[in-house]
């Protein structure tokens, strides 16, 4: 009992493959066994029917025959002879049909083992186009020259071969779609894993509990027998700071590296970019001590916070070629929230020796750490906290804005109120002295100091005493933290030293959050044009829909389709039709209004929000879009330089989202056929017939 059950635990559906040939093994397994319990049950009914004899007989034999195939290919799969067992169950099934052929002809009857040969080949053999090459034209040929056929029929040999012809190419049709949705599927599953990944690492600012992290979440992201963790040192070492997979972890932990030196290390840190030796110990002697014999396959990836290298982490395999250039991308990816968490780390421990010396600082600081995402609330708890350690009558963070090239006024508080922000340029006022030296500054009285060249925010008071400080992230001054006060010599060295201890947590604090967001920006967005990709899209046409309901207006939903656009790309290449996809985009993008929302939710399919819009201007505005895309691209191309567009409003043309769409691709289409690049709009069903 207990062997059957692991028997049948070998087929049970797994939650994911680790690799093609996986997913092709168990499918080979499922189609056997499946077969296999079939056949079973037919020939014992067949042999009890033919106790008396006929031809039932024969029957019995060939099921009989057919079972002790399977059960064979059953054994080879067991062994490991996945390969064999692919090409045999096609075959077997193919010159099966070949025999009958050449008996009976091209019966219909026998179609069914081509076809279901055909299918096979697609599901579990790579190399297919010999094999797809036979089986459209090995039947008719084989029915032509059988010496039992006397009355060729070139008819049905040709049907057959077009029939064969038209399964394939719809086979290989549902093969691409289904290649391009498992691509999708693995690539947000790869999102999803790196996005709780970077956030599980980020979320510790203890440095072992980060380092103990990164290793736990490097399982999750790459398959690997061991791993570490190495940061450069000030003697330009490279250090092993943690290992997982090993067995004495106690001998590899604080092993040093010399850079540049003779090994691997070296051309990761000099290149800054990932490296992989499918045989390491082929290519460096270092691998051939003790403690890395066990090494095949190396993979090294360097961690760099701010274009500076800080580390590297190595991923390593008993098995030769283990590693793949895919794989590279996903670490190198994970390998950017780790350099994040790590510096968040080191400058937490940094900041937290001297915390140890202020544990009222340590208390009123676990609010800034443990606030969420959300940039507001961790500027209310940083505010919150320097409040208690010293007087804040007038408070201040700003950060640098790169994009503009301007210093902006986050969180202000002056007097216990909340003052609009403010955005100066780089290099002025307190903010710019304090960003651009990386010091910090302490007044006594700003009106009796020459070098103060604060700008004035809040009440016309001006405040007397100001301590600021920069806030570090990386090594880089990224803003400043300000404390004021409207009294003279309000603060001490010992408060600009609290609040240095406090803007490194706040550093962290703030940077955490910002990467967050960006996660989840990147999360909502189409990767090719930076519009809203499906999902985020969806959710907003849902807020949409309620907010017209409620308040009672009306919204229009415009479904943009590229014409001719698969006839772009075989034309140009896909690399154009990105570029292509780019700019039409753009385009739309110009033509909108400011309350609009637009998304790319297909390969060249977009759609538009219209809130506050009835049909008429949903009409306009898809117009005044379609002929700019078509004036834009005027007598540039043929293909893809227009646009049909559908137009459905809400709530006259439909009462909920799924009917909204409905009918907007109804209109679509219907541009389509009445010649594509036009607008069309939902008219009811008679008008869309």
């Amino acid at each position: 009992m207990k062997k059957f059950v692991q028997f049948w635990q070998e087929f049970q559906f797994p939650k994911s493959f680790s690799s093609d040939t996986e997913q092709q093994e168990y499918v080979v397994r499922i189609i056997l066994l499946a077969s296999t319990g079939v056949l079973t049950v037919t020939s014992l009914l067949i042999l009890v029917l033919s106790m008396a004899g006929g031809p039932l007989v024969v029957i019995w034999r060939g099921l009989l025959a057919s079972f002790a195939i399977l059960a064979i290919g059953l054994l080879l799969i067991r062994r490991g002879y996945l390969t064999l067992t692919r090409y045999m169950m096609v075959l077997f099934i193919y010159f099966f049909g070949l025999l009958e052929t050449l008996d009976h002809g091209l019966d219909t009857v026998y179609l069914l083992y081509f076809f279901a040969a055909l299918v096979l080949v697609f599901l579990v053999i790579s190399r297919k186009l010999l094999m797809i090459l036979l089986i459209i034209f090995g039947p008719p040929v084989v029915y032509y020259f059988s010496p039992q056929i006397t009355d060729f029929d070139l008819r049905m040999a040709v049907a057959y071969s077009t029939i064969m012809i038209m399964v394939s190419l719809l086979l290989v049709i549902l093969t691409r779609f289904r290649e391009a949705f498992s691509f999708e599927h693995e690539r947000a599953r790869e999102i999803e894993i790196l996005q709780q990944a970077g956030t599980s690492i980020v979320s510790s600012l203890d440095f072992q509990v980060t380092i103990e992290k990164i290793l736990e979440e490097l399982k999750n992201i790459i398959p690997h027998d061991t791993a570490a963790v190495l940061l450069m040192q000030e003697d330009r070492t490279l250090e092993i700071v943690g290992v997982s997979g090993w067995d004495n972890p106690e001998e590899v932990i604080g092993l040093r590296f010399p850079i540049p030196g003779d090994n691997p290390n070296t051309k990761v840190i000099m290149e800054g970019r990932p490296l992989i030796l499918g045989n390491a110990s082929r290519a460096y002697s270092s691998f051939q001590v003790r403690q890395h014999r066990h090494i095949k396959s190396w993979l090294g990836v360097p961690l760099l916070d701010n274009d500076t290298i800080i580390g590297m982490l190595t991923i390593d395999s008993v098995e030769e070629d283990h590693f793949s250039e895919k794989q590279i991308q996903v670490v190198s990816a994970f390998a950017d929230y780790v350099a994040v968490a790590l510096d968040n780390a080191m400058l937490y421990e940094v900041a937290n020796q001297a915390a140890q010396r202020r544990s009222i600082l340590y208390q009123v600081s676990q609010e800034v750490i443990t606030a969420s995402a959300d940039l507001n609330k961790i500027y209310r708890a940083i505010h919150h906290a320097a409040d208690q350690l010293m007087p804040c009558e007038a408070f201040a963070i700003a950060l640098v804005n790169e994009t503009e090239e301007m210093i902006d006024g986050v969180y202000l508080i002056d007097k216990g109120g909340l003052v609009e922000n403010i955005h100066i340029p780089l290099g002025s006022g307190l903010s710019g002295q304090v960003i651009g030296s990386g010091k910090p500054l302490i007044f006594e009285d700003v009106l009796e100091a020459d070098n103060f060249e604060g700008h004035h925010f809040g009440h016309e008071d001006r405040v007397r005493s100001v301590v600021a400080v920069p806030l570090f992230a990386g090594g880089k001054s990224i803003g400043m933290l300000s404390a004021q006060s409207y009294q003279v010599a309000a603060y001490s060295q010992d408060d600009l030293e609290l609040l240095e201890l406090l803007a490194a947590q706040a550093a962290i604090a703030i940077k955490n959050a910002q990467l967050l967001v960006e996660m989840d920006r990147m999360a909502r967005t189409d990767s090719l044009t930076g519009l809203l990709n499906r999902r985020a899209f969806e959710e907003k046409i849902s807020d949409e829909i309620s907010r017209a309901k409620r308040y009672g207006y009306s919204l229009c939903l415009l479904m943009i389709d590229i014409d001719d656009f698969k006839q772009f790309n075989d034309e140009f290449g896909h690399s154009k039709g990105d570029e292509h996809l780019k700019k039409i985009s753009s385009l739309i993008l110009n033509n909108i209004r400011q309350p609009d929302l637009v998304a790319r939710i297909g390969g060249e399919e977009f759609s538009v929000i219209l809130p506050h819009t009835q049909r008429a201007g949903g009409r306009d505005l898809a117009e005044r879009i379609r002929k700019s895309i078509e004036a834009h691209f005027f007598g540039q191309v043929a293909a893809g330089s227009t646009v049909s567009i559908g137009v459905a409003e809400f709530p006259l043309d439909a009462d909920s989202i799924e009917t909204l769409y409905e009918r907007a691709d109804l209109a679509m289409f219907k541009a389509k056929r009445l010649g594509r690049n036009r607008v069309q709009l939902y008219m009811g069903v008679e008008g869309m017939s």
